[in-house]
């Protein structure tokens, strides 16, 4: 399944960042074709008082996001990861081939757009270690992703967030035991539900009445995904009806 770019805010150096990230980039990771690391970072002109930008220089970073990753693409193959904004700057990730000379690159894409003073770091990291390591979100800004991605769709459907319905939690652990266990604490939290294997696996259905707001929702699957994990299990997704 692909899961495209998205978007998610963590903490950096103990301030507020923004990571957006490109997460379908997996197989080529352990290609071993792009084995260079390429950093590319400015200074923010207006930064607010957490160090993210204030929106004036939207337009501005946009064309030179683009003109980076036109540049870099055409001209050594450079593949773009990511984007962090944090502490008054937003820096650029690229991996790029063996010997590819981004840096001259980047040095031409500055002196034609002269908007911002570019600064350049390249290292090899033939493990793409950064991209899994700092870039990839943790297991709950993870999750997260994909919470907001269930109440966006509800969302296209006109959906009322608001409005309490049934929702279906699915999760699995390794046995039957662990799987009873799991409905019974689930069940002491308002669920209720049902324990099924499926292909040697033992999955538990839980529902209860719920909103779908994003952070309700997202508490009450962390709640489930903590029950799960306990007991060496995982969370596996929800879903519910549209509510208008």
């Amino acid at each position: 399944m692909s899961l495209g770019w998205d978007v998610y805010t963590c903490r950096v150096d103990g301030t507020p960042a923004v990571i957006s990230l490109d997460l379908d980039l997996q197989d080529v990771a352990d290609s071993g074709t792009h084995p260079q690391r390429l950093h590319v970072r400015h200074a923010l002109r207006a930064p607010r008082e957490n160090g993210l930008p204030d929106g004036t220089e939207n337009e501005a970073m946009y064309a030179l996001q683009d003109a980076l990753v036109q540049a870099l693409g055409d001209q050594t193959r450079a593949i773009y990861l990511a984007c962090l904004t944090n502490g008054g700057y937003r820096e650029h990730f690229f991996h790029l081939p063996a010997h590819a000379d981004g840096r001259a690159v980047v040095a031409k894409v500055d002196s034609e757009s002269g908007d911002y003073e570019l600064e350049t770091f390249a290292e090899e990291d033939p493990e793409w270690r950064y991209y899994h390591e700092f870039l990839w979100p943790d297991v709950r800004s993870m999750q997260y992703l994909m919470d907001r991605r269930v109440v966006q769709s509800l969302a296209e459907h006109g959906d009322r967030h608001d409005m309490p319905r049934p929702v279906d939690h699915y999760m699995g652990v390794p046995d039957e035991a662990r799987a009873r266990t799991l409905l019974a604490d689930a069940q002491n939290a308002g669920f209720t539900g049902e324990v099924e294997e499926r292909n040697g696996q033992w999955m538990v259905h839980v529902e209860r009445e719920d909103a779908v707001e994003l952070d309700y929702i997202h508490g009450v699957v962390w709640e489930l995904h903590e029950m799960a994990e306990r007991l060496g299990g995982y969370y596996d997704g929800w879903g519910a009806p549209i509510s208008k």
